[in-house]
This record gives C-alpha cells, sequence and structure tokens, in this order.
C-alpha cells in the first residue's frame, strides 16, 4: 500500500499582498466615481480590512491613486532629482519642469481661486487635501 501526502504543507500560508497592491485592488472596484470618494471608499477598506491605521491607509491610498492616474500620461516626477524643496518634472521628450514650493503653493492658491479644490471632510480625510478635476 503506498503512502499519500498532502501536497499542501499545514504551515503554508497565502500569499500576501503589499498595502500598495491592496489599495489598486480597491481603487478599481470604485474606478467610475469620483477621485474624493474613490479615495474615501479604498481609504475605508484599508483601515477597516486590514487593521492599517488611518494616515497610513490615507497615504497608500493617494499614492496608488497616483500610480494609476499616471499610467495614461507621458510626464513622470523624477525621483532623483526630487527634494523636500523642489519637485521635478520630466516631460516625454525628457524636458525638465521644476516646481518649487512657491509654485506648487501658487497653484494650490490659484485652483482654491478657481473654485477647483474641493473643501474636505475631516472625518473622512484629515491630513491630505485632494484635489477633483
Amino acid at each position: 500500500m503506498g503512502i499519500v501526502t498532502s501536497l499542501r504543507q499545514k504551515s503554508a500560508t497565502a500569499p500576501q499582498l503589499d498595502a500598495q497592491s491592496l489599495a489598486i485592488g480597491y481603487l478599481f472596484e470604485v474606478r467610475w466615481e469620483c477621485r474624493h470618494s474613490a479615495l474615501a471608499h479604498c481609504t475605508r477598506r484599508l483601515t477597516e480590512r486590514h487593521d492599517m491605521p488611518a494616515h497610513v491607509a490615507e497615504r497608500e491610498a493617494l499614492q496608488a491613486y497616483a500610480a494609476l492616474e499616471s499610467v495614461n500620461h507621458r510626464m513622470r516626477v523624477d525621483i532623483a532629482a526630487t527634494t523636500s524643496d523642489l519637485v521635478m518634472l520630466r516631460d516625454a521628450e525628457n524636458r525638465s519642469i521644476a516646481l518649487t514650493v512657491t509654485d506648487l503653493r501658487r497653484l494650490v492658491d490659484q485652483l482654491r481661486r478657481d473654485e477647483c479644490l474641493p473643501r474636505i471632510d475631516p472625518e473622512r480625510f484629515e491630513s491630505a487635501h485632494i484635489l477633483e478635476h
């Protein structure tokens, strides 16, 4: 009589997704919603289903949203050239666009004047201001 052994070891566990992959999955579920609603949904899912602190879940949701959004753009942030004082963008031809904190502040102020920067519900997002377009 032959010996039968299990193909699965009892100690084996299912592979775990990282926070970025989880966030991308949750955002994909609500891909037709506006940015603010999609981020709120994703943040809530990360905090409720994965016991992630709210500030971490919010950051992961924002980074995942940005990753998904950038897929269809030919411009990118040059991380190697970006500092806490300067954001360096590169276009499709690898030309640089430098934005200082003052430039970014002016952009935010202009968006607020044009009423393109929505008011944020502090119950949903405590630290980030989400731009709608």
